[in-house]
């Protein structure tokens, strides 16, 4: 009887790698099924120390170092990265760095790259998007998870979360609820509860029927 193969990923960070180090602190199950990390803010001491801890692999990239500059660093990671999706057969990558990805990784691991922006997309794409949302005056803040295509912040969206303006306090206040939704898509992910069709993503017997105002609803009184 054949042995059922465990679903693999892997990790794209770039900065401080902020939110995978939290992961890492609060013991995230998905750790257990990551396979590698590359790391292209090299070096990060303790984020090396933290995974060779846990026996994941870890690549860091100095692109400065390499020579490279503007589009040559978004080619160069996009082909490392690919490279080492199909050596280790991981079946998504997390994406939580700063390079835009392009070329054949598109095509070969489309609907399998997942990238977190921080916010409520289609609005405030690009770089700086916090700061976007901020000088637009935006009543609500937020983040999508979504797959990557040729676009910028443009494919198919999985879910979002979002705060009132009001609520905000730092970068963090808005990058930190990207923890719990890395953890639910990954729980969709290995159930198999996630379906794209027709570039539209649904989730099996998730509940799309919330629905919130800012500020809320009250009840008038007659």
């Amino acid at each position: 009887m054949k042995t059922k193969r465990k679903m693999s990923f892997a990790f794209y960070v770039s900065g401080k790698a902020s939110r995978l180090l939290k992961l890492i602190e609060k013991k995230s199950l998905l750790l257990k099924d990551t396979i590698f990390v590359i790391n292209d803010n090299a070096p990060h001491h303790q984020l090396r120390a933290l995974l060779s801890e846990k026996e994941i692999r870890y690549k860091e990239i100095g692109y400065k170092k390499l020579g490279l500059v503007k589009q040559e660093k978004n080619v160069y990671i996009s082909e490392l990265l690919l490279k080492m999706l199909k050596a280790y057969t991981v079946d998504y990558c997390f994406c939580l760095g700063s390079r835009v990805l392009t070329g054949t990784i598109l095509k070969e691991y489309k609907h399998r790259i997942i990238n977190f922006h921080p916010s409520v997309l289609p609005l405030f794409q690009g770089e700086k998007s916090i700061d976007q949302a901020l000088e637009a005056g935006s009543l609500l803040m937020g983040n999508t998870a979504h797959f990557i295509d040729k676009s910028i912040d443009s494919g198919p969206i999985i879910m979002q979360s979002i705060i009132h303006r009001k609520q905000y306090e730092t970068y963090d206040t808005v990058l930190d609820l990207q923890i719990p939704m890395i953890e639910q898509i990954y729980y969709w992910l290995i159930n198999k509860r996630l379906i794209v069709d027709n570039n539209v993503v649904f989730v099996k017997n998730a509940d799309y029927l919330p629905i919130v105002f800012y500020p809320a609803i009250e009840q008038i009184k007659k």
